[in-house]
């Protein structure tokens, strides 16, 4: 049975007593990165944070300054394959010595040849794709193999210590009825946990969500079931807002922006997954 992290358990309750105080905004569960998204500029390090070394790249310290200003316990880091980036293991270890838990989402075919950049630390998940069984998943990926290649790198991860989560794309056109031969699969994998997503372009498409709530029952662990509820609550494209500097004109009268308000039905959800963690 996929066994959820009690740190992060603990982590989450702690949000969702800051959300009742402070509000959703100020206390957000998850950030998500994006390292295609991220443009290159120069910080210094925070003493808060444990560097493993000197030398930080200048888009590492961007995302570093993006986890140090929110107070979310859990970083996702995802978009295009985070194995692009060269010093993706470097990154992980500083975003978990801010006391982070981190998933970062792999490519099965790049990850047993740079799995040796990361260390197996309690608060570090790789994220593998597993869109069904061998057919289907190769199908998904466009890619003869890549289900094998997959399989290969979620072993050769189990073996080096590291906690592994399986993440589903929920399609329209999915097949009920792989949803259960899936499940079936990877509960023999031994893997630490399984969340669904629903992709982008059909994100609110009804067969999608009754494929996704489908799906969401299969999940063994209530836990995780709320978490991937969570996940999928949350804006791949929210980020931290930075104010930029306003240029001198006293011409120009200050206009007061209108504070942006989450939509009451992602709010009611969020609350709602949180209470069932």
């Amino acid at each position: 049975m996929m066994r959820f992290p009690p740190r992060l358990l603990w982590d989450l309750a702690r949000v969702r007593i800051a959300q009742k105080v402070f509000g959703a905004t100020r206390y957000p569960w998850a950030l998500r990165l994006d390292l295609a998204r991220s443009r290159a500029h120069t910080e210094l390090p925070s003493p808060n944070c444990v560097d493993s070394s000197a030398e930080i790249s200048s888009r590492d310290s961007q995302a570093l300054s993006q986890v140090r200003t929110s107070s979310a316990p859990v970083v996702w880091v995802g978009g295009d394959t985070p194995l692009q980036h060269a010093r993706i293991g470097h990154l992980t270890r500083e975003i978990v010595n801010c006391g982070r838990t981190v998933f970062v989402e792999m490519d099965g075919t790049l990850l047993r040849r740079r799995i040796h950049e990361f260390r197996p630390v309690a608060r570090l998940y790789l994220v593998l794709p597993l869109n069904g069984l061998e057919n289907t998943h190769d199908f998904r990926a466009q890619h003869t193999g890549n289900f094998r290649a997959t399989m290969e790198a979620l072993r050769t991860a189990k073996l080096s210590g590291f906690h592994i989560c399986i993440e589903t794309t929920i399609f329209p056109d999915s097949d009920t009825s792989e949803f259960r031969d899936l499940a079936n699969f990877i509960s023999t994998l031994d893997v630490d946990g399984w969340i669904h997503k629903r992709p982008g372009a059909s994100a609110n498409d009804k067969a999608t969500i009754d494929a996704l709530q489908f799906a969401s029952n299969l999940l063994p662990s209530r836990h995780w079931r709320a978490f991937s509820a969570l996940l999928d609550l949350t804006p791949a494209s929210a980020q931290p807002r930075t104010e930029k500097k306003r240029a001198a004109n006293p011409s120009v009268p200050k206009v007061e922006k209108m504070p942006t308000c989450e939509p009451r039905e992602a709010r009611e959800g969020h609350e709602e997954g949180l209470r069932a963690l």
